[in-house]
């Protein structure tokens, strides 16, 4: 089985963190600049093409300082998916602050897949999937 080669494994990692750090930060120029030029964006039954409609969706739904939090990510897994290609899985909590505290606000997997764009690795789509609660609960 191939194996992602350790420096790719960094340099993804360093993306992926970066996103949660941008999105948090409400940068979403440099958000958007870790994505190919036509990168997609598939959340909540929508797919975004390109930096304009990613930025607006980002604009709108994380803009206001009070709709932004913070987004952790864990048990990454790397898969290569080609040359020059790499498949990410991830799973994030995202905390929103809730009577000045941050609280869980929603839990998922982030689905990526990423390509390398002149020697620098570019989400090419991501594809994000929230927890639903079972229905059991």
């Amino acid at each position: 089985m191939t194996e992602v080669a350790v420096q790719d494994q960094l340099a993804v990692g360093a993306v992926l963190a970066r996103y949660c750090h941008r999105c948090d930060d409400g940068d979403f120029a440099g958000l958007v600049a870790l994505f190919t030029a036509d990168g997609e964006f598939a959340y909540g039954g929508q797919t975004l093409r390109g930096p304009a409609e990613m930025i607006a969706f980002f604009e709108r739904t994380q803009g206001r300082p009070e709709q932004r939090g913070m987004h952790l990510m864990v048990n990454t897994v790397l898969e290569p998916a080609g040359a020059d290609r790499v498949r990410s899985t991830a799973d994030f909590v995202f905390l929103r602050y809730t009577d000045d505290r941050l609280a869980p606000a929603m839990a998922g997997r982030y689905l990526d897949d990423l390509v390398q764009v002149d020697g620098a690795w570019r989400i090419a789509r991501r594809e994000v999937r929230l927890l639903d609660k079972p229905p059991s609960l």
